[in-house]
C-alpha cells in the first residue's frame, strides 16, 4: 500500500467515524480526540492534516453522501424532461425528496439524516449555503422550476419558502430513517409521495394577508 493510498484511507475512516459519532452525540458531544480513536488514527493530528479544522471535517461528511443524492436527484429530473410533461409541483418535491428516503434504506443513509438534521439547529452552519458552496447543480435547477411554477407568489414569500424547503426535507427523512429503525415505515414509494405531498402543500399554501 503507497502513502497516498495510506491518506485515502484513514480521510475515509476520519469521515465514517465523524459521521457515526455526530449523528449519536451531536455535533456539539464530539470531541476530535473522539473521532481519531473510533476511525483508528495514529494521533490527534490527522484530523487537522485531513481537514484543517473540525467544522471543515463537518462541511465533508455533508457534501460527501450528498454527492450521490445529488446524482440520483438530476437523474429524476432528467427523466421528467425526456417526458416532456408541464411543471408539477408534486413530481418536483418527489425527485426531490425521493434520493433522500431511498438513501434512509441503509444504515449509512439513516446515519447521515440524523447527522444532517443537526446541522438544520447548528448556528455555525447555513444549510442552504452548504449546498451551494459544494456545487450541487440539481438544488438550482429546482429552485428555478419552483419558481418558474410559483411565479405568482410575491418574490420575497417564494424565497423564504424555497430556503426553508430543503430543511424540512431533511426533517422528513430523518423521520422515514426513524420509521425504517423502529420497524414501522411504509413502503418507500408511499412514504416519498406523502413526503412530496407534504413539501407540495408547503409551497402551494396561500400567501398571507398583510395587514391593512
Amino acid at each position: 500500500m503507497n502513502q497516498e493510498t495510506k491518506k485515502g484511507d484513514t480521510k475515509a475512516a476520519l469521515m465514517r467515524a465523524a459521521e457515526r459519532l455526530f449523528a449519536e452525540r451531536g455535533l456539539g458531544g464530539v470531541s476530535v480526540r473522539d473521532i481519531t480513536l473510533a476511525a483508528g488514527a495514529r494521533n490527534q493530528s490527522a484530523l487537522h492534516y485531513h481537514f484543517g479544522s473540525m467544522d471543515e471535517l463537518i462541511k465533508e461528511v455533508f457534501a460527501h453522501r450528498y454527492r450521490s443524492i445529488e446524482e440520483s436527484r438530476l437523474k429524476r429530473l432528467s427523466e421528467m424532461d425526456v417526458e416532456g410533461t408541464a411543471v408539477d409541483i408534486g413530481r418536483l418535491m418527489e425527485a426531490a425528496v425521493g434520493p433522500l428516503f431511498e438513501a434512509c434504506l441503509e444504515e449509512d443513509g439513516r446515519l447521515y439524516a440524523r447527522f444532517c438534521v443537526q446541522l438544520t439547529t447548528d448556528p455555525r452552519f447555513d444549510l442552504v449555503q452548504l449546498v451551494r458552496i459544494t456545487g450541487m447543480a440539481s438544488a438550482m435547477h429546482m429552485r428555478d422550476r419552483i419558481s418558474a411554477a410559483l411565479a405568482e407568489l410575491p418574490e420575497d414569500v417564494l424565497r423564504t419558502r424555497q430556503r426553508r424547503l430543503f430543511k424540512i426535507s431533511i426533517i422528513l427523512m430523518a423521520d422515514y430513517a426513524g420509521l425504517i429503525e423502529a420497524d414501522n415505515a411504509p413502503p418507500l414509494d408511499v412514504a416519498t409521495r406523502e413526503a412530496a405531498s407534504t413539501l407540495a402543500g408547503f409551497l402551494l399554501a396561500p400567501c398571507p394577508v398583510e395587514p391593512t
